[in-house]
């Protein structure tokens, strides 16, 4: 069984008959399957993308209804879509990219795009394409030969707003783009242009991106649109629609505008992977990072080694005080994850990188915010930790990273409301964010240090749904299912688990100090799962 997705979404038996689903929410189901290498999506999760719109009974209902299109469109090979309660799958689906990847590459050079025509009028399924036709751009649109190379140089970034109202709602449209701006230049090396219209015209070379921003106040709410577009294509790399109410008490600390303000400034970062390079045949650095920080949130062993390569390059290129601090947080992720069997030198490596990352000029809150981490995670020390974390937080408010470390160090000395704190403040600057499964399981981390079980389930299941390879979700919904008299899921996720780490038992939890799960060993859940098991 193959589907198409470069040009228009077609599903084929090995016969070449062609078995497509005719509405346009049936074949995005699709699509979305054959994305993912085990060809398997969390129902919730497809739901959340298709009927964003709509109530959890209602988008239930309407799932049932593309998955009975789906099956009859299939025919006799209908056994083939298999779905449950919480899960949808199409085992076997091969696709394009996957059987010629070579083609692919031509075709999207040639013009074509991934899933064309394919309307389906919901903010978030239309975020995801989005990011889907990005990432292929860099897989499949640019040789690997010209990534391989790395030279240093500076992203051109014109800042222009536009259509903006009169008095607080202009300047919360200017306070925004200037936020996005700052982020933007945490995660890369940037150049700010300003384009205010009342100035002569801005001369850029023809590559870097545009920030633009409309507003209209109506009615004491601000609605704007925020847009990233590539220069010299003109390419729509990310919009985002917001609303604002103008009498919110702190409307620039809460509400849409920190979500916003992240989502541009990662949209950009990983925007930068997809733009002409200063130099033809080669990458700059802040690309090969981006792609590293791809590569590093999949989980995925061979993918965390290609991240640490593509790192190294970079550093071959020229010292990088964010290329040392992601090196570092790469560590603790091979750590928590058990991809690399030997810990002290990840620790060892760790606390290199992590030293070089503040002692190489450029150390931005972003990277004081990575080496916190590993300072907390695996060098044992929370005070060193919580200094860096908490005034990456005060410089940055707006940086679901600073946020994030700051909850851990909270985590490692005791304090768990306030790591809790923390830790819901990531996940809601993060919003929807594509990495989000990470600031989800660190606010679950923190929910169940406070006893919040049910809380903490719900964290670890939205990270699970959403990155089935992450480890981590899954070794506490175990015991958190486990603990909650669930005993069927704990088996089910308990099968997910070792499909990842094949060795996986509740007893090396208990019995190995280094193994990744220090909470779970500090309280009583592990022995209220383990007599339930």
């Amino acid at each position: 069984m193959k589907l198409q997705l470069i040009g228009t979404v077609e599903l084929r038996d090995d016969g070449g008959r062609d078995l497509t689903p005719r509405s346009a929410k049936a074949r995005a189901i699709l699509a979305m399957l054959g994305r993912v290498p085990e060809r398997r999506r969390g129902r919730r999760w497809l739901e959340g993308k298709l009927w964003s719109d709509r109530g959890a009974d209602q988008a239930s209902g309407s799932m049932r209804q593309a998955l009975t299109e789906i099956r009859r469109a299939l025919g006799e090979h209908a056994h083939r879509l298999i779905s449950d309660r919480d899960t949808i799958a199409f085992p076997g689906l091969e696709t394009d990219l996957d059987q010629d990847p070579e083609g692919a590459r031509r075709a999207l050079v040639s013009g074509r795009e991934f899933l064309e025509g394919l309307d389906i009028g919901d903010q978030e399924f239309e975020d995801w394409l989005r990011s889907e036709r990005l990432r292929l751009t860099v897989d499949h649109a640019y040789p690997a030969d010209r990534r391989g190379q790395i030279v240093q140089a500076v992203l051109p970034l014109l800042v222009r707003p536009q259509q903006l109202p009169e008095g607080i709602g202009g300047f919360v449209g200017l306070a925004l783009v200037d936020a996005i701006a700052r982020l933007i230049g945490e995660f890369a090396e940037v150049e700010v242009f300003s384009d205010q219209g009342h100035m002569g015209p801005v001369l850029l070379p023809g590559r870097g991106m545009e920030l633009s921003i409309n507003g209209a106040a109506s009615g004491g709410v601000l609605h704007m649109l925020v847009s990233l577009t590539a220069l010299g294509s003109r390419q729509v790399l990310w919009s985002r629609r917001a609303t604002l109410p103008l009498d919110q008490p702190d409307l620039i600390a809460e509400g849409e505008f920190p979500q916003i303000v992240f989502q541009a400034a990662e949209a950009a970062y990983a925007a930068t992977a997809a733009l002409p390079a200063p130099v033809e045949h080669k990458a700059w650095g802040d690309a090969a990072i981006s792609l590293a920080m791809r590569d590093m949130f999949t989980f995925e062993a061979d993918k965390l080694r290609r991240a640490d390569r593509r790192l190294q390059d970079v550093l071959a290129a020229a010292p990088s005080a964010r290329a040392y601090a992601w090196r570092g947080y790469l560590r603790q992720i091979m750590a928590v994850e058990r991809t690399e069997p030997d810990w002290e030198r990840l620790r060892a490596e760790a606390d290199e990188f992590a030293r070089k990352a503040v002692e190489v000029p450029g150390a931005n809150p972003l990277v004081l915010a990575l080496v916190s981490q590993v300072r907390v995670m695996l060098d044992a020390n929370p005070e060193a930790g919580f200094a860096l974390a908490r005034d990456a937080a005060a410089l940055s408010p707006f940086n679901a990273f600073t946020h994030a470390a700051l909850s851990g160090a909270h985590l490692r000395m005791g304090r768990s409301e306030d790591a809790l704190r923390a830790a819901r403040r990531s996940a809601s600057v993060a919003g929807r964010s594509i990495y989000s499964f990470w600031w989800d399981s660190l606010a679950g981390l923190a929910a169940m240090s406070m006893g919040q079980l049910e809380a903490a389930t719900a964290f670890y299941q939205a990270a699970h749904v959403r990155a089935p390879s992450f480890r981590a979700p899954m070794r506490h919904l175990v015991v958190l299912h486990l603990v909650a008299g669930r005993v069927e899921k704990a088996h089910q996720v308990l099968a997910d688990l070792r499909r990842v780490e094949p060795d996986f038992s509740l007893a090396l939890i208990r019995d190995d100090p280094r193994y990744p799960a220090a909470t779970l060993r500090r309280g009583n859940l592990l022995g209220r799962a383990m007599r339930a098991l």
